[in-house]
């Protein structure tokens, strides 16, 4: 829920220029937290058309209980959060 929302933070690989994330979030809801956008070091070999969220929330949850969802080719960008999935 947006309440337990403290900030979003997107990150976007330079191939993605033709809108914000933080605008979709806004359009799906998310009108009281803040939002900020910013592009990825474009590291030669770096996964491309990707966009990250960073998202500081309230929760009860132990750090090892939060889920990290990575999707598609995503997946290589960390997979020592996703085996066994």
């Amino acid at each position: 829920e947006e309440k337990d929302l403290i900030s979003l933070i997107f990150t976007v690989t330079t191939d993605l220029d033709q809108a914000f994330p933080a605008v979709a979030a806004r359009n799906c809801g998310i009108t009281q937290t803040p939002l900020m956008c910013a592009t990825e070091i474009p590291v030669p070999g770096s996964l491309p058309k990707c966009i990250r969220v960073l998202v500081h929330c309230y929760s009860n949850l132990s750090k090892e209980q939060v889920k990290h969802i990575y999707l598609r080719d995503a997946v290589s960008l960390r997979p020592d959060l996703v085996k066994g999935e």
